[in-house]
């Protein structure tokens, strides 16, 4: 049973469910009487209906939905931008601090760890792409910013965030009159975040896989057996 969940410690209030699809009843149960003797949740991630459906007449609840997109740059011609490699250590630091407060405004269900490091996560990674992750300044603040990391010949992005969304889409434009033409970049959109749905809805993304359905049994649900 214990091949089935695990703890993620970035959030660390639900089990992550695996393998759902091969699970017994049985196993469900066991596993929500683990987690409400632990005082935790079960989140878990489906790509089908039957698993989707099998989960919820165990009493668990859709949280959202994400969307496996991909788009094609093309020739554009953008807006002057900063990027992450020009900025003053200050600079750096606010992004962070912004990225924290997008990060655990998209996670309240599911809540972040506080000790989550923002750094460790973006500019220690090697794939972290300095150049091509881009802010918007006003009077020496970040306003908005898009993070991007490479995948091998091609871009993921990692999140986008702002004040608001015509910042956010301006800056968008912007980044697509840098990254190289003829490549392709990779983004996943859950429909909670508000600033990222905008921008999947304002430019040509393509779907290149099934959409995924997050959904979360509470550690105080009725359904036990």
């Amino acid at each position: 049973m214990s091949s089935f969940y695990k703890l993620n410690t970035n959030h660390p209030s639900n089990y992550v469910l695996s393998n759902v699809a091969d699970m017994a009843v049985e196993t469900v149960w066991g596993i929500q009487s683990v987690a409400h003797k632990q005082h935790k949740g079960l989140i878990a991630q489906v790509s089908d209906n039957i698993s989707k459906g099998f989960l919820e007449d165990r009493g668990f609840e859709t949280l959202y939905h994400t969307y496996f997109s991909k788009l094609n740059v093309r020739d554009y011609k953008g807006n002057p931008v900063i990027s992450i490699l020009d900025l003053e250590d200050d600079l750096k630091h606010e992004v962070l601090l912004l990225l924290r407060d997008h990060y655990e405004r998209i996670n309240r269900v599911n809540p972040a760890s506080a000790n989550i490091d923002y750094r460790q996560l973006t500019y220690k990674q090697a794939s972290f792409d300095f150049e091509h992750s881009i802010v918007r300044l006003s009077r020496q603040h970040v306003v908005a910013a898009i993070l991007i990391f490479q995948a091998q010949e091609d871009y993921r992005l990692g999140w986008t965030f702002g004040d608001d969304v015509p910042t956010i889409i301006d800056l968008w434009h912007d980044l697509l009159g840098i990254l190289p033409v003829g490549s392709v970049l990779y983004a996943d959109f859950r429909d909670t975040d508000y600033l990222g749905m905008s921008v999947y809805h304002a430019f040509n993304w393509h779907q290149f896989d099934q959409p995924q359905t997050t959904l979360l049994w509470r550690d105080n649900a009725n359904n036990l057996r």
